[in-house]
């Protein structure tokens, strides 16, 4: 599996993996789609071995350093493999990339955000998929519609690093 990230340039080839409001909202957006989301995709060989894009993950990096799961999705056929579980492992990776420590700061949480409606039967898959991946906290937005809203949160612990680690000397190696 290779996981790829999806440009500005090439978002037509992965058009049929997303809700096409959010496809509309990548497409529109001027600048660098880095800035301010994360769009991963993963994608693998068909039966005619032609590599082709079969699960996606869109985040919005939100200013106060959270992130906003607004949509996953993965083709029937290859779902339950495992694609979109590591799409949000590698949108951690990701994130811990970016994210900015305070000088006197160790460590700080990035929370992951996901909204969703879903029906009764999709939304257990969903929220097993989500538990899977970390999530917690989930609770009822709105129970008034049909289906209700829901959201859950992940929390991650980003740790600072020291950017000169000290090599070790052959005297401490014994």
């Amino acid at each position: 599996m290779n996981i790829e990230v999806i440009t500005k340039e090439k978002l037509s080839d992965y058009k049929h993996l997303m809700l096409s409001y959010i496809y509309d909202e990548l497409e529109s957006y001027d600048d660098d789609l880095d800035c301010e989301y994360i769009c991963l995709a993963a994608a693998v060989p068909n039966e005619d071995g032609i590599i082709i894009p079969v699960s996606t993950l869109i985040c919005l990096m939100e200013p106060f350093g959270d992130i906003a799961v607004l949509s996953i999705y993965t083709l029937p056929s290859y779902r339950r493999r495992g694609y979109a579980s590591e799409l949000m492992d590698k949108a951690v990776f990701v994130a811990r990339q970016l994210f900015i420590f305070e000088e006197s700061e160790d460590e700080e949480d990035i929370n992951f955000k996901a909204i969703y409606r879903l029906r009764p039967e999709l939304k257990d898959v969903f929220e097993e998929f989500l538990k899977k991946n970390h999530f917690v906290d989930f609770y009822l937005l709105d129970e008034n519609d049909d289906p209700q809203v829901w959201a859950a949160m992940a929390e991650y612990r980003f740790y600072k690093t020291d950017k000169n680690p000290e090599v070790p000397s052959e005297e401490n190696e014994n």
